[in-house]
């Protein structure tokens, strides 16, 4: 998203002077607005949600960018949305991130699943979305071959990390075991939308949701951690404590070498990180953590 917000966008989020600064991926690529940013909106109907949603959450210690509105009372305009504007950059803090990330499970328990929150349809037409949510329903699937095998490309031979990574994910899924803990609304990406400014209360950007149990975001953001931020493993043991953990931060991993196996812009010098983590979870669950 290079183009600005043009100056009706801005007179109708209530900032027609504003000179638009764009920010980085914490605010997925928006433009700063004076105390607004604004940003591309997903479909109406997600984006409203996600609107009403964070308008009302009140996780315990963590800052919202709440939505403002539209100076006639839209969520999004023309497929454009407004938030407000806080301080704050991404920093390593993985243990307050997983903090965070509890405090919003636990702000958004209770919350009614969205219609928009769904897999895919096998045999339909997948893009990057499309497979991001595949291949998390793979993760979790009795059987995760439908799922694996919609998004792979049938008419080339995979490239070595690519085959490496489908036969690492073979290993995984076999060692999973069944989950005790029930599904809920949670956030999938606290990773890249939580950030910090001093001693102040972290900071959430926006809400990706999921349909998982509520210590999943913290299993997701361990192993990319691990993987790719150079988090320490004594992570697996600082949060080994929630329930079901193990058994997630398996499911975790699975989801993200899936991931690197199916979509088609999957870096290659990311496998070197993601195999080692995803070997080091493995034998703790196999080990019997």
């Amino acid at each position: 998203m290079t183009t600005p917000p043009p100056p009706h966008i801005l007179a109708s989020f209530q900032v027609p002077a504003a000179r638009p600064t764009q920010l980085e991926s914490e605010w997925s690529r928006g433009w700063r607005c004076d105390r607004a940013v604004i940003g591309h909106a997903d479909e109406p109907a997600r984006a409203a949600w996600i609107a009403r949603t964070m308008a009302k959450m009140r996780p315990a210690g963590v800052s919202v960018s709440r939505p403002i509105l539209s100076s006639d009372g839209r969520y999004s305009v023309s497929g454009w949305r407004a938030r407000t504007f806080l301080s704050g950059h991404r920093a390593p803090r993985f243990d307050e991130i997983a903090t965070a990330a509890m405090r919003i499970s636990e702000a958004l328990k209770g919350e009614s699943r969205p219609a928009f929150l769904h897999p895919p349809t096998i045999g339909g037409q997948w893009g990057e979305t499309e497979i991001f949510a595949a291949m998390e329903e793979a993760a979790f699937a009795d059987d995760p071959t439908q799922w694996v095998r919609a998004a792979l490309r049938q008419d080339t031979v995979p490239r070595e990390d690519v085959a490496a990574a489908l036969s690492k994910a073979a290993e995984l899924a076999e060692a999973r075991e069944d989950l005790t803990e029930p599904d809920q609304l949670v956030h999938s990406d606290a990773l890249g939308c939580v950030i910090f400014d001093g001693y102040s209360d972290p900071v959430l950007t926006d809400l990706v949701p999921a349909w998982r149990p509520a210590a999943w975001p913290v299993a997701l953001l361990i192993v990319d951690a691990m993987a790719w931020g150079n988090g320490p493993d004594a992570l697996l043991d600082r949060w080994s404590h929630l329930p079901d953990f193990w058994q997630l931060v398996l499911r975790a991993a699975l989801y993200r070498v899936l991931l690197h196996a199916t979509l088609p812009n999957a870096r290659t010098d990311a496998w070197r990180g993601l195999a080692r983590v995803a070997d080091v979870i493995n034998a703790r669950v196999v080990s019997g953590e």
